[in-house]
């Protein structure tokens, strides 16, 4: 019988501790339910445990350093996400400054290939590529003594041919009354 008492009493002071806890703070709940809400892992980090009013200056300073370290473990956690991030965006930079290099002494290089490059970096290595060959092709025409001629544009273009040749397909002779 003494165990059930003795169960009892503290149940009953916990409880009691819990209520004076609660009226000394009624607003500490609505603090906690942001992070609950929204699920946010790094604000769960950053809760700082309220020592206990009856814990001994020992175990608050053991709470404590223990909170500053579990920080601090999220924040260099944090740090090297962002580096790890950081040398990976130097080495995407690094192969399209090397990629754009070979484009233009001409080498031929299968852009399909690099799956770590973005599609703007593919369009502009495509798009550099073309500019290469074009020129390539212009300086060989040159070298060769061909010489390209342009004939002078027509007048009209576009639409305008366009009807022009409707109005020759379905030309009609207009009936000429007799003379007379």
């Amino acid at each position: 019988m003494n165990t059930a008492k003795q169960a009892g009493q503290t149940v009953r002071d916990l409880a009691q501790k819990i209520a004076r806890q609660m009226a000394d703070e009624p607003l500490e709940v609505l603090k906690e339910a942001g992070s609950q809400v929204v699920g946010n892992e790094q604000d769960v980090s950053r809760q700082e445990v309220r020592p206990l009013d009856n814990q001994n200056p020992e175990n608050q300073a053991k709470t404590i350093h223990y909170q500053n370290e579990i920080h601090d473990k999220a924040k260099s956690g944090r740090r090297m996400e962002a580096l790890n991030q950081e040398l990976n965006d130097i080495r995407k930079q690094d192969l399209f400054t090397d990629l754009q290099g070979k484009i233009s002494q001409g080498v031929e290089v299968p852009i399909a290939d690099y799956t770590g490059l973005s599609i703007e970096q593919k369009q502009v290595l495509m798009a550099q590529m073309e500019a290469v060959k074009t020129q390539e092709s212009r300086i060989s025409n040159q070298e060769s003594g061909v010489i390209e001629t342009h004939s002078k544009r027509g007048r009209r273009f576009g639409q305008g041919q366009k009807q022009e040749a409707e109005k020759q397909q379905t030309r009609v002779e207009k009936p000429v009354p007799p003379s007379g």
